[in-house]
């Protein structure tokens, strides 16, 4: 799929209108259980998915897929790419599938997001029920038409947030997910961040961090979450494959 031009992620261009480029290679070795922002490329596209795999089964808990925990008490909140307030009470009835990056991220955070569409894209209907969101770990770059852009280019269905780096800090406290601004010699920064999905109930009472480098098992975890709250999920294509 073409993926957003190159001012959503090199940090010497961010002019509108740039012409759109091939995803970014992948990068050599990254920090365990952590997302870099700026890594070493890579030739092989494939070496991204198996980095990814490695990251999100490195965190706290090797080796386990999902973490269940309580939803914070408070509402959390945030702002969308028009300067408007978004909570996470808002979205009432449909689940939040939620991934914590950013877009100068060079190559975990576009492999990620490309997991998380392509797992909607397979659950066909039972995605009506679940609502994206990306938020950023990234807030002082990350705002306006170009986080909206930067979104709807992996999934028009994907929701751009950011807000004050407090808001961030406590939504991503509450959820699970730690991140790190990195200086670099250059004068420039990258993000150092934990990679994962979260995944919040209609009831915003349960959370569950989801650790899935591939989009069939990401896509079988929705089913399967869906399907034991009693979700609708319609006609799903080859359903069986996924349980």
């Amino acid at each position: 799929m073409p993926w957003p031009c190159r001012g959503l992620f090199d940090r010497l261009d961010n002019v509108p209108g740039c012409a759109k480029l091939q995803a970014p290679t992948p990068p050599l070795r990254p920090h365990p259980g952590r997302a870099w922002g700026a890594l070493v490329p890579a030739r092989n596209a494939g070496v991204a998915v198996a980095l990814l795999l490695l990251a999100l089964l490195a965190g706290p808990n090797p080796g386990i897929a999902e973490e269940v925990r309580g939803a914070p008490q408070e509402a959390l909140r945030f702002t969308d790419a028009d300067g408007g307030v978004v909570l996470s009470s808002d979205f009432p009835g449909q689940w939040l599938l939620i991934y914590f990056g950013y877009m100068h991220c060079s190559d975990l955070c576009p492999t990620g997001l490309s997991v998380l569409a392509n797992a909607l894209a397979q659950i066909g209907p039972a995605a009506l029920h679940i609502q994206p969101l990306f938020v950023t770990v990234d807030p002082e770059r990350d705002r306006g038409s170009e986080l909206r852009r930067f979104a709807e280019a992996f999934d028009k269905r994907l929701i751009g947030l950011t807000g004050s780096l407090d808001e961030i800090k406590r939504a991503a406290a509450a959820l699970g997910v730690s991140f790190e601004k990195v200086a670099q010699p250059d004068a420039s920064y990258v993000v150092d961040h934990s990679s994962g999905y979260v995944l919040i109930d209609p009831a915003r009472k349960g959370v569950r961090a989801l650790r899935f480098a591939e989009p069939h098992l990401l896509a079988a975890k929705l089913i399967a979450v869906l399907t034991a709250a009693g979700t609708p999920l319609g006609a799903v294509n080859n359903i069986g494959a996924y349980r």
